[in-house]
């Protein structure tokens, strides 16, 4: 017999709770290891642009706000790492080749040496986006001077500041 739809749906919240406390705990973990070692390391964000408006996001164990990303797989090329990291955060499926090279930077922050990438999109409308509630809790999508006001990663603040001066303007 199947337990009855609210019973299930307790029963995710709770999974998504603990879930979200493992993680804030792992996080905890690494950012010691960091401070000891003070290690290098790279990823990919992804920037994906509705006009002026940037997708940002909120992690369960972070207070920044940030974009969709994260390390490579072994053999895997940007575009591929940003490919899967939209999907597996936000549920948007894209094609790597559709990811056009956009930003790096190199950034010391929590206590380690971070090699950022950025590649981005640029989408006619909000696609819709399915979050996990675990490891990602909030994502939408912000004007990026508003979202410039905001407490950022370094590798996005720097990211979006560029992007300011890149970007075309839309006309008045």
């Amino acid at each position: 017999m199947h337990a009855p739809l609210e019973t299930r749906k307790v029963a995710q919240q709770l999974t998504n709770a603990l879930t979200r406390v493992a993680y804030r705990g792992a996080y905890s973990l690494a950012m010691a290891y960091w401070f000891v070692r003070r290690p290098e390391g790279s990823g990919v964000l992804v920037g994906i642009w509705c006009g002026q408006r940037v997708l940002l996001l909120q992690n369960s164990y972070k207070r920044l706000f940030s974009m969709p990303g994260g390390g490579a797989h072994r053999g895997e090329s940007v575009p591929e790492t940003g490919a899967r990291e939209l999907r597996e955060e936000v549920g948007l499926t894209v094609a790597p080749a559709s990811l056009r090279d956009a930003f790096e930077v190199v950034v010391w922050e929590e206590f380690k040496r971070d090699h950022v990438f950025f590649v981005e999109l640029d989408v006619e409308t909000e696609p819709p986006l399915t979050l996990d509630q675990r490891e990602v809790v909030w994502a939408n999508f912000i004007d990026v001077r508003d979202a410039l006001r905001l407490p950022l990663s370094a590798h996005v603040r720097a990211y979006l500041t560029d992007a300011v001066r890149r970007r075309p303007r839309p006309p008045p």
